[in-house]
C-alpha cells in the first residue's frame, strides 16, 4: 500500500471541473461552504461525545495532578465542561475533517504533490497528538508535582478548576507544536535551506533557541515547565538531524537514479530540480 491509496479516490482525468478548469468561482465556493458545514456538524457530534467524556477525563486530570480543585462560581462548572468538550469534540473530529479538506484539495494537485501533501500532513497531525498525549500523561502531572514542592506548611494550595484546565490547554498546545521540529527539519532539507552538517555545525545556537522557544511556549514564568520541555526538544534536534540525513540520502539516491548531479540540479548553475 502506497500513500496514494490513501487519497480520496479522483476521478478520471478530464471528467472533473475542477482539474480541466470548467467549475466557475460560485460552484467552488458552494462546494466549499458543502466541506464547511460538513466539517461543523462533525466537530458538533464530536462535541456531543465530547460531553460524555468531559467528566471522567476532567477527574483523571484532577487524580493525576492536584488531587482536588474549587469552583469560584455556580456556572464555572459547567462552563469549563463545555469547554472541554469542545475540546475533545474536535479532536473527535478532526480525521474526518481533514478528509473532507483533502477530497476538496486533492484533484487541483498533480499526483507528485499528493505523494508528499498527505503524509506530510497525517504525519503532522500524528505527532500533534502525541504531543498533547505527552503533555497530559507525563509533562503536566509532572510540571505540577514540581511546582507543589516550593510550597510551605503554612500553604494551603486551592487550585480552581478553570487555572488547572488552563494550565492544560497551554502545555499541550506547546507540546503539540513542539513535536512538528522534526518534520519542519525535513520539510526544510527536502527544500535545500538546511542540511544535516548545518544542523549539527550549529547545535550551541540551537541549545539556546529551545530554551528561547521554551520560555516563549510555556505558560506564565515558570522556570520547571521550561527545563522539563528542554529536555525532549534537545533530543527531537539531534533526531531531526538524523531524519534529515535521510532526506539528504534519499535524493542522492534519486539523482542517482536519474542521472543528476548536484550542480544540475542547481536552479543556479541551469539544471533543473529532481
Amino acid at each position: 500500500m502506497t500513500f496514494d491509496d490513501l487519497t480520496p479516490e479522483a476521478p478520471a482525468p478530464g471528467s472533473d471541473p475542477r482539474q480541466t478548469g470548467e467549475m466557475g468561482f460560485l460552484d467552488h465556493l458552494e462546494e466549499l461552504r458543502r466541506v464547511i458545514q460538513q466539517a461543523l456538524a462533525a466537530c458538533l457530534i464530536g462535541a456531543l461525545a465530547g460531553w460524555w467524556l468531559a467528566p471522567r477525563v476532567l477527574e483523571d486530570l484532577i487524580h493525576r495532578t492536584v488531587g482536588s480543585v474549587i469552583v469560584l462560581s455556580p456556572i464555572e462548572a459547567f462552563s469549563e465542561r463545555l469547554k472541554l468538550a469542545l475540546v475533545i469534540g474536535l479532536m473527535i473530529a478532526l480525521p474526518f475533517v481533514f478528509h473532507r479538506i483533502w477530497a476538496f484539495i486533492v484533484p487541483g494537485l498533480l499526483k507528485k504533490e499528493r505523494g508528499f501533501v498527505l503524509p506530510l500532513a497525517a504525519v503532522s497531525m500524528l505527532l500533534f497528538a502525541t504531543g498533547v498525549a505527552a503533555s497530559y500523561f507525563y509533562l503536566t502531572p509532572l510540571v505540577v508535582h514540581a511546582l507543589s514542592q516550593f510550597l510551605t506548611p503554612s500553604m494551603n494550595a486551592q487550585i480552581q478548576v478553570g487555572a488547572l484546565l488552563g494550565f492544560f490547554y497551554n502545555l499541550a498546545l506547546a507540546c503539540g507544536l513542539v513535536m512538528q521540529l522534526p518534520l519542519l527539519t525535513m520539510a526544510l532539507t527536502a527544500i535545500g535551506i538546511v542540511t544535516p552538517g548545518f544542523l549539527l555545525r550549529h547545535w550551541r545556537y540551537a541549545l539556546i533557541g529551545v530554551f528561547v522557544v521554551t520560555a516563549a511556549i510555556t505558560p506564565g514564568d515558570i522556570v520547571t515547565a521550561q527545563i522539563v520541555m528542554a529536555g525532549p526538544m534537545i533530543v527531537l534536534y539531534f533526531a531531526s538531524v538524523g531524519l534529515a540525513w535521510l532526506v539528504v540520502r534519499r535524493r542522492r539516491t534519486q539523482d542517482e537514479a536519474d542521472g543528476l548531479t548536484p550542480a544540475s540540479r542547481d536552479p543556479m548553475n541551469g539544471g533543473e530540480h529532481a
